[in-house]
């Protein structure tokens, strides 16, 4: 394990990075960038704006696809669809004439005209990706975290992504000391998720949402991502639909792929390759050389932001290939 540490950091070119970058600012390499300040601190936003993004992500194509997915009526299952659709029997409204499905058929048209999509979920053929339509296009908040790596570390950098004026906006909360995550989870708490009913991770359901959740009860013994009657470290997210690509690509693209690496997805699936190929495994340990000497290692901390950057900068790509295969 020491080799691999040491191997997979010397392969950053380190010699390169600090000698390129060393002596300048984060704020000169990131001039994008704002500073925000609430009661507990402040810490840097870096913004960027996406064109070309919005166009091809058309939330209202779930709806189509699950029109025609009969595995949702009640026990409809492969073997009989195939059946039914050799009959010319395509979409759950042609069920509505069906003695034996019609009333499975009404129940679940009218779920889908109501957009509930939490009802909806409960089906075992119905999965999170398929409900998009019940939202908008803004509603969804793209999320992605970065650690120093271990359990109950601090975060260091929150990505957010969103769509806003027809444009993708990435905003990086980077905490330029650890003292500033404090007041990017109070920013997350008030100012953000307030404002977006759906998450959009990759593994987030695994990492992201209940990391962030521990650090929302460590800092004001609190979870604003769940209601007042569930329990909290039992639960996680009540409140947020939540899409985690991740599974939907492993589910989607079963057997297509030998590696389910966000890298590895957008390579084989995306068909290109970021510029920045710095592992998760060495964010920790880029950060925490950038604290002992920011004026020396600034060149680290950047490959560290930009990775945060692509890990936002692909999902809506990714989400829009799953909507649309």
């Amino acid at each position: 394990m020491t080799m691999d540490y040491y191997y997979n950091f010397e392969s950053l070119d380190i010699t390169r990075l600090v000698e390129q970058y060393k002596g300048k600012k984060i704020e000169d390499l990131f001039p994008n960038y704002k500073l925000i300040k609430n009661d507990l601190g402040e810490f840097m936003d870096i913004i960027w704006k996406e064109d070309g993004i919005l166009g091809d992500l058309n939330l209202s194509i779930t709806k189509e696809k699950l029109m025609r997915n009969l595995k949702a009526i009640y026990y409809i299952g492969e073997y009989i669809e195939r059946k039914l659709i050799r009959r010319g029997i395509k979409t759950i409204n042609d069920l509505l004439t069906n003695l034996r499905y019609r009333h499975s058929a009404r129940e679940i048209i009218s779920l889908i005209e109501n957009k509930d999509y939490k009802r909806l979920c409960y089906n075992r053929y119905i999965y999170d990706v398929d409900v998009l339509f019940c939202f908008d296009i803004m509603d969804l908040l793209f999320l992605d975290i970065e650690t120093l790596g271990l359990y109950d570390s601090p975060i260091i950098i929150v990505g957010l992504g969103y769509f806003n004026d027809n444009k993708f906006e990435i905003h990086q909360l980077f905490a330029r000391d650890l003292e500033e995550e404090i007041a990017i989870c109070q920013y997350l708490k008030n100012e953000i998720f307030p404002h977006f009913k759906t998450f959009i991770t990759y593994n987030g359901k695994s990492f992201d949402i209940p990391y962030i959740a521990n650090r929302f009860l460590y800092f004001f013994d609190e979870n604003p991502m769940i209601s007042n009657n569930d329990i909290p470290y039992e639960k996680n997210n009540t409140k947020f639909h939540h899409i985690d690509l991740y599974w939907n690509c492993r589910r989607k693209f079963k057997g297509d792929f030998t590696s389910y690496t966000l890298t590895n997805i957008e390579e084989k699936l995306l068909n290109w390759k970021r510029e920045n190929e710095l592992p998760s495994s060495l964010v920790g340990i880029c950060y925490n050389k950038y604290q002992k000497n920011p004026k020396r290692y600034v060149g680290l901390i950047k490959e560290v932001i930009e990775h945060n950057y692509y890990d936002l900068y692909s999902m809506p790509l990714i989400l829009q290939k799953l909507i649309t295969i």
